[in-house]
């Protein structure tokens, strides 16, 4: 926000939060989508029946919601752009790079995510969210590098070591690994124990005793 001379006019705005709240909602279902698509491969034999049986409506209902926020998104930034009237910074460079981000990476997914609702295939609806999650790390890495600065030279600009590259894979890998073990420890996917189903049945049952005691 306090950056408006340092980012390129294309990106600049002031409605900045707007935009990344936003696309954080697409983004993150994005996410869960190619998370669960991988879980599916990786932990099936632990999920049950009706889970598998679930997935599919899941999986398309989540594909419904990022087509319907990504169309408000691409509203906002079209709105955004007639107002900053930046048309000719269309026809330049930095300009071919910002429709390959709009259009490429949000407005293709989004016609994706629509055609895999309405024809319900996973595969359609799992390409579109590889796209977007891609599009979303390109966006944002807009803002931090590449719109960040863009008329000083390459070689003065900030590229991350790769000290800090490991670092970021290093988190990234720690969240996989603890992921995995909590799915392998506790009934993520699989079915509760017959124990744990036992105990609830107990619990409750004392509890409309209870409740039964309270209204004599």
């Amino acid at each position: 926000m306090l950056s408006k001379h340092d980012i390129h006019p294309l990106w600049w705005t002031e409605y900045i939060p707007v935009l990344f709240f936003v696309s954080s909602i697409f983004a993150g279902l994005s996410m869960v989508i190619f998370e669960g698509t991988i879980s599916l491969r990786v932990f099936r034999h632990q999920m049950s029946e009706d889970f598998l049986r679930r997935y599919p409506g899941i999986v398309v209902g989540l594909g419904k919601t990022c087509a319907g926020v990504m169309i408000v998104y691409l509203f906002l930034k079209l709105l955004l752009l007639i107002h900053g009237r930046h048309w000719s910074l269309l026809n330049t460079p930095m300009g071919y790079w910002y429709l390959t981000e709009v259009v490429g990476l949000t407005l293709i997914p989004s016609v994706l995510f629509i055609k895999g609702v309405r024809s319900r295939s996973l595969a359609l609806i799992r390409v579109a969210a590889l796209l977007t999650m891609a599009g979303i790390i390109i966006n944002r890495c807009n803002y931090v590098f590449i719109a960040y600065k863009w008329y000083v030279p390459l070689a003065e600009r900030y590229i991350p070591t790769w000290k800090e590259v490991v670092i970021a894979f290093t988190v990234v890998l720690a969240h996989i690994w603890t992921f995995r073990w909590i799915v392998n420890r506790m009934p993520v996917y699989r079915e509760s124990p017959e124990w744990v189903k036992e105990e609830e049945e107990e619990t409750i049952s004392k509890e409309v005793v209870q409740w039964r005691a309270s209204r004599m």
